[in-house]
């Protein structure tokens, strides 16, 4: 089975934290947790039943699969770490959509990619039977290890190439990241004005459903998307109020326009 597959999670920050949840309602054994905050680490480790520890040197060598769940900057740090404390052979991946997997291949021999491709906020549990794991090996029995945990984990795993994973950070941070900062902006005027964002939520809601069956850019609607000047006009007038979010429409309106003409 699978999920005999020991695991310790290496990061108790958004990712590790769902991620470390995830396997132990699975019934993987997740071996120990770590943080560089001592706190974070046991109260993940108290949720799943494992060990705890806030100082790399104190990575036991037991698990199978080491998942390295922190920040970009910190994965090869902490990947020479481990490999002072690890055998060669044990199976490591980052959680990371941008960074190079040569940050571990360099210190481990089966050395992989575990990318859930999903916004994490911490206390909202996502989805996991339709989050997309995005996973890759360096080797076969690397990333049929990782494919075993990413199968019993979601429903939905796709195994990608160093060059996909990063195409698709980037198009997923204009999709979330880019979306939710348009949302907030929206969400600033309302508040100057003192309307209720609950308004927009409809609307938000249905712009989302309309590409689950379709391509974005045949559902595309407004005022630009009909060319009509006077109603783009009256916005720009508007928003002079709001520096910020009248240099995104202008931007925004002129990106729909220039689609309109290659139509």
């Amino acid at each position: 089975m699978s999920n005999t597959l020991k695991i310790t999670v290496i990061g108790a920050g958004n990712v590790g934290t769902h991620l470390a949840l995830r396997f132990s309602e699975l019934g993987f054994p997740v071996q120990q947790i770590f943080s560089r905050t001592q706190t974070k680490a046991k109260r993940l480790a108290d949720q799943v039943k494992a060990k705890h520890c806030n100082d790399l040197k104190e990575i036991e060598n037991t698990a199978d699969v080491y998942i390295i769940a922190v920040h970009d900057d910190a994965i090869e740090t902490v990947a020479k770490a481990l490999a002072k404390q690890l055998e060669p052979t044990k199976v490591v991946a980052h959680t990371s959509g941008s960074t190079s997997v040569q940050t571990i291949s360099s210190y481990f021999e089966n050395y992989g990619i575990f990318y859930p491709l999903q916004t994490f906020t911490k206390g909202i549990r996502p989805d996991f039977t339709t989050l997309p794991i995005c996973i890759n090996g360096g080797n076969q029995n690397t990333l049929e290890q990782l494919k075993a945990i990413a199968n019993e984990t979601s429903g939905n795993v796709y195994e990608i190439t160093e060059e996909e994973r990063q195409i698709l950070h980037v198009t997923a941070v204009m999709v979330n990241n880019f979306t939710n900062r348009m949302l907030a902006l929206a969400e600033e005027i309302l508040d100057k004005e003192q309307i209720s964002f609950e308004i927009l939520k409809p609307l938000i809601n249905e712009t989302v459903n309309k590409i689950k069956g379709n391509k974005a850019a045949d559902i595309q609607t407004g005022p630009a998307a009909r060319g009509d000047e006077q109603t783009i006009e009256r916005h720009m007038d508007y928003l002079s109020q709001f520096p910020e979010q009248k240099q995104i429409y202008r931007i925004m309106t002129e990106s729909i326009l220039n689609s309109r003409k290659k139509d």
